[in-house]
């Protein structure tokens, strides 16, 4: 499935004119094990966020969001850095894009699978609140593929154990 989110993704950037066609070119840049967890938290929020709008469970997402608000904001700042850095005075709008495309994808989901959705996914919400601490949020994340595609492993010898890698496509004209 993540690999199907980054490619409708970057698809959807295109068609809203984020990325210039005429001159873009694909780049790999790799994110840090800081990074890679930020957008792993950030995109569990998303899907926890849909489950509570389309399942009536604000309460439990209330519950959520007070008990891991330190982390969930402290990874919001890292994805965000991490926009800047990549996308220098156009980040907020790629950041915007980018938050909205994988809030629908996760809508889309719910769609899809139904009246299946709702009592499936609730146990999400238990789950979460019974993980021993924020430190394990990440890993949590992880194992329920709510990421973007487009993080993925990096290789290379100069790398950290743990990377991953983003496909951007820059709007640079050579």
């Amino acid at each position: 499935m993540t690999n199907r989110i980054l490619n409708t993704c970057v698809a959807s950037l295109f068609s809203l004119g984020l990325f210039a066609s005429a001159a873009a070119q694909a780049q790999t840049v790799c994110i840090s094990p800081a990074e890679e967890d930020a957008f792993q938290i950030g995109a569990l929020k998303s899907e926890l966020t849909v489950l509570a709008i389309g399942c009536k469970t604000e309460e439990a997402y209330n519950s959520f969001v007070e008990r891991y608000r330190p982390e969930l904001v402290a990874k919001d700042a890292v994805v965000n850095a991490w926009f800047r850095h990549t996308y220098g005075g156009a980040a907020q709008k790629n950041y915007d894009a980018y938050i909205t495309l994988l809030a629908n994808e996760h809508s889309e989901e719910a769609q899809r699978e139904g009246t299946d959705f709702c009592p499936r996914m609730l146990t999400m919400f238990k789950e979460v609140m019974a993980l021993p601490s924020a430190t394990v949020l990440a890993e949590y994340a992880e194992t329920k593929d709510v990421v973007p595609a487009a993080v993925g492993a990096c290789a290379g010898p100069a790398q950290p154990e743990r990377t991953a890698r983003v496909t951007r496509v820059s709007t640079k004209k050579k």
